[in-house]
């Protein structure tokens, strides 16, 4: 990506950091504040975070205008993490070096997530999942402000003018809700930071209060200060806690970071490179570790904010040089600032961004009901036991609904015999008679989706008693997605049912990498060895081809023998049967001969023509080309079919292109010949165009069934 500097990258990155600043600083507090007396450290922690994450992403340029920070979800789990490390009495500095472990353990699986293309499969997390775990993080972010707040200690509150901070924390709430609509230039946290930090002075200066100097942030240390975080030895760290936190925070940060770079690919119009996305997320992390941060990810508000304000390619560079400046110059007016601030911020956050209200609205639909109750089961679980264990409840439940789906979704696409979907090639009258009347005795199944075990098995109901007929079953594999073991195994069981009854299982449209050979024999083989050499098992390339042998099988079977390639006569052709001698005689002085050799173009489409040929020998190919080199067959004609009655009537440009299959011979009658049979025997030229006219008139019904067909 090409990387150019622009004034909207400074006015982005300034404007992402004064939203930002509020969140990181708030969410450092919050995590920090139940272990250590100095809020200040905590501050620091987000803002460290922030400046390693944006620096990190914004090198890698892997989203164009994204911004990151700590977020919501990272808090929870951390939050998780340190609650249990507590629980086994760790404090103090071993606290702070176990957190930094987990985060640069954290870092390091994000990178392997990026380099292996793991981004990918990340975003197939089903979204009632992710609903799911963003409403039960909200909660748990709802319940962590609660308790510090103390905002059920109502009788302590109006004693000891505790009601302070949970005014001001609900003034900032407020704030942040309804400022921005008069103030649309001020970004929401800016103006709930501003107001709720004035109410709170105001108020303690009216009444006199003095409030504690926990109840505000403190100075932040200055930048000196700032030390690696190097653990003196590994011993004694329990990785029973910290790899698996590790992993979900991984996933998590990647998840939230992938989400927010598809919101901001959509503000920009342009894409983003997940590879190198969540390798620069990831080397952030291991960064803002080795320097006691907290674990953070893309965030799509502050990314929003930057891109509307003209951030692209150094936005998020220029995020992490405003908070060095702000850490480096505007160190001491922290020390004003109140948590309850902070406090008001976060159950902003929580509430109106991370809730997911619309679960309420799934419930009241019956198509989405089930998709309801996975987000509630794993919001509950997040919030009663642990977010990652919720995120695997929900997947399991996700993967459920998925083969229930799977399974109620229909097979079969659609069902026909050779009377409704007869093959290209051109045959005589009788024989489609024939066809026409014993048109059940070859079947063709269009099959979709996933042939698998939840499906197969009802597939094989669907054919049950077809299985117990001579018949030929033609399975088009067009549609079909994937094809497991057990499909394959029932395959070979319908495969040897209708053999046992002199009937034939013929596959088509068999694509690769969907769990069947090109040739499905070769699968069966290798599946069942002692299935090779039992009866043969046909793979046709495409479905008319396999329709033309199904019917050269059963026309065969009739008594009618197809020898496509044998010579014929004029006066068994079809425009010719039945025709008197002395007609026919007059018709063979008007044609021409024409060979071909095999793969010999006749004519191409947009040629100018007037001329009918009569195929004597051999097979043509018609075809209609598209795009570059491929082409759809539109018809083959064999020994005694014509072609070309279309330009004959009326000459204009050819409509498709003509090739021979083999060797083939041809006779043309041009309008030179036809003008000659006009002359010589007027009556045999009314009779050809009166066949002609038929066999057009066939032709559109064919062609309108096969719309109607294919509509379907």
């Amino acid at each position: 990506m090409k990387i150019r500097f622009n004034k909207g990258d400074f006015w982005g990155g300034l404007s992402a950091s004064a939203v930002m600043l509020p969140q990181a600083t708030a969410f450092g507090i919050a995590l920090w504040a139940p272990y250590s007396q100095d809020p200040a450290l905590g501050a620091m922690a987000g803002l460290i975070t922030a400046i390693a994450l944006c620096f990190f992403s914004g090198l890698s340029g892997g989203t164009t205008g994204m911004v990151s920070s700590p977020t919501g979800p990272t808090m929870v789990l951390v939050a998780g993490a340190l609650v249990s490390l507590n629980a086994r009495g760790i404090s103090g500095t071993e606290l702070v070096n176990n957190i930094a472990i987990m985060l640069f353990i954290t870092g390091i699986i994000q990178i392997l997530i990026g380099l292996s293309s793991g981004g990918r499969l990340i975003k197939f997390i089903p979204y009632p999942v992710v609903a799911g775990f963003m409403t039960g993080s909200a909660i748990l972010m709802i319940n962590s402000q609660v308790d510090m707040l103390d905002l059920f200690a109502f009788d302590q509150m109006l004693q000891q003018t505790l009601w302070l901070p949970w005014v001001t924390a609900l003034v900032t709430f407020a704030a942040m809700s309804f400022l921005p609509k008069l103030l649309p230039a001020i970004p929401g946290t800016v103006s709930g930071l501003l107001t709720g930090s004035v109410i709170f002075h105001i108020l303690s200066n009216v009444t006199g209060f003095t409030y504690p100097d926990q109840w505000v942030v403190g100075s932040l240390p200055n930048i000196a200060s700032i030390q690696l975080v190097m653990p003196a030895s590994l011993d004694n760290i329990p990785w029973d806690i910290i790899l698996p936190v590790s992993l979900a925070l991984a996933v998590l940060s990647s998840l939230d970071s992938l989400l927010t770079s598809v919101v901001a690919d959509v503000a920009t119009t342009d894409r983003h490179h997940a590879k190198r996305e969540l390798t620069g997320q990831g080397i952030g992390q291991m960064v803002a570790a080795l320097f006691g941060g907290i674990a953070g990810a893309g965030t799509t508000g502050a990314s929003l904010v930057a891109i509307k304000s003209g951030g692209r390619y150094w936005a998020a560079i220029i995020s992490a040089l405003t908070f060095v400046l702000v850490i480096v110059l505007l160190g001491p007016i922290a020390a004003l600032l109140p948590i309850s601030v902070l406090a008001g911020i976060i159950l902003h956050v929580a509430i109106i961004s991370m809730l997911e209200r619309d679960i309420l609205f799934w419930l009241k639909r019956r198509r989405s009901r089930l998709d309801a109750s996975t987000a509630l089961l794993v919001t509950g679980v997040t919030v009663a036991y642990d977010l990652m264990v919720a995120v695997g409840v929900g997947l399991l439940l996700a993967t459920f609904q998925f083969v229930r789906a799977q399974i109620l979704s229909p097979v079969v696409h659609r069902r026909s015999t050779v009377a409704q979907h007869p093959s290209l090639r051109r045959r005589s009258e009788k024989n489609r008679a024939l066809l026409q009347q014993h048109a059940e005795e070859v079947l063709i199944y269009e099959l979709k989706g996933n042939l698998f075990f939840g499906t197969v098995d009802k597939l094989f109901e669907q054919f049950n008693a077809e299985l117990s007929r001579p018949v030929t079953i033609i399975l088009d594999m067009a549609r079909v997605q994937q094809v497991d073991l057990t499909a394959v195994r029932m395959l070979q069981q319908m495969a040897d049912r209708l053999h046992k009854v002199n009937g034939e299982l013929i596959f088509t449209n068999v694509r690769k990498g969907k769990g069947l050979s090109q040739k499905v024999e070769k699968t069966l083989r290798q599946i069942s060895p002692h299935h090779s050499g039992n009866y043969p098992v046909r793979t046709f390339i495409d479905a008319d081809e396999a329709i033309e042998y199904a019917e050269n099988k059963l026309l065969e079977k009739l008594g009618e023998k197809q020898k496509p390639l044998k010579q014929i006569a004029l006066q068994d052709s079809d425009l010719c049967y039945g025709l008197s001698a002395d007609v026919l005689a007059t018709l063979q002085k008007a044609m021409k001969p024409v060979a071909l050799k095999s793969g010999e173009i006749l004519f191409k489409t947009n040629d100018m023509g007037s001329e009918l040929f009569i195929v004597t020998e051999g097979e043509i190919d018609i075809l209609l080309p598209y795009g570059h080199h491929h082409y759809k067959r539109l018809s083959k004609f064999g020994a005694g079919a014509f072609f070309g009655e279309i330009v004959f009537l009326k000459p204009g440009p050819r409509t498709a292109d003509a090739r021979a299959i083999t060797d083939a011979k041809l006779l043309m009658l041009d309008s030179d010949g036809f003008q000659l049979l006009k002359q010589q025997n007027p009556d045999a030229a009314i009779k050809l165009v009166m066949r002609l006219g038929r066999e057009l008139s066939d032709r559109l019904r064919w062609s309108d069934t096969e719309m109607r067909r294919l509509s379907e």
